[in-house]
């Protein structure tokens, strides 16, 4: 006599995270020259589906106090190279470095270990973007008359462009408790200057500027909206 059973076959559900993170990152290439290391507080907004893969939404917020300033008030300074104030003494400027990405971002996932109500994620994959970078000065504007109009806000260091990277990181996931991920992440920008011409180096800005940067990433992840897994039933005759 043949009998009805019933199996439940378990299924993940799509996940929405929010992730906060921070990262401090080593630059190379031309970056280098100006901002040898900086921090990215990156924001990202990511789907993921049924452990799968993830696509995103990143925006990450540079910032930096690593930052080469040599010659740069050049045909601002006296002839030994220091920027005088009203009072005729060297100025006291504070150099910042300051920008941002945005991008879009694909990551295909391998399930490392799962548990009732967690689990261990691999991530690989990359993005595409938008950023841009410069230099932002802090100072007493009535002291530093030289400094005024565009190149007060950094304008003359400002750089932006096409931006590519690639991310490899590993992704834990709580129902009841935190959830974070750790990983590395690869950045190369092709960016052009927005002012046409250099203070710094009293030349015109011509060409593109090879922008890469290398560095960890912690982010914690804050679910917006989820669903436990849940048991469809299969059928099958005995």
């Amino acid at each position: 006599m043949d009998s009805t059973n019933f199996s439940p076959i378990i299924k993940e559900k799509r996940w929405f995270f929010l992730h906060v993170g921070v990262a401090p990152f080593f630059n190379s290439g031309d970056w280098a020259n100006r901002y040898p290391t900086s921090v990215n507080i990156p924001l990202s907004f990511e789907y993921e589906h049924r452990s799968s893969y993830s696509i995103g939404v990143q925006y990450s917020f540079f910032v930096g106090s690593d930052v080469n300033d040599s010659n740069i008030y050049a045909g601002m300074s006296n002839e030994e190279g220091y920027l005088i104030d009203v009072n005729g003494y060297p100025a006291v400027v504070r150099t910042y470095q300051r920008g941002y990405s945005i991008r879009g971002y694909a990551l295909k996932n391998w399930i490392l270990h799962r548990g009732r109500d967690h689990r261990f994620l691999l991530q690989a994959g990359g993005g595409f973007g938008w950023y841009e970078h410069y230099t932002k000065f802090a100072f007493d504007v009535d002291q530093v008359p030289q400094i005024d109009g565009i190149y007060a806000g950094g304008y003359a260091m400002r750089t932006s462009g096409p931006q590519a990277s690639q991310q490899l990181r590993l992704q834990y996931i709580n129902n009841e408790a935190i959830s974070f991920s750790l990983g590395l992440e690869l950045a190369q920008g092709f960016g052009q200057r927005t002012s046409p011409y250099d203070f710094s180096t009293q030349t015109r800005n011509e060409g593109t500027y090879n922008d890469n940067q290398w560095g960890a990433t912690l982010s914690i992840m804050i679910p917006i909206k989820y669903r436990d897994r849940i048991s469809e039933v299969d059928y099958y005759m005995d």
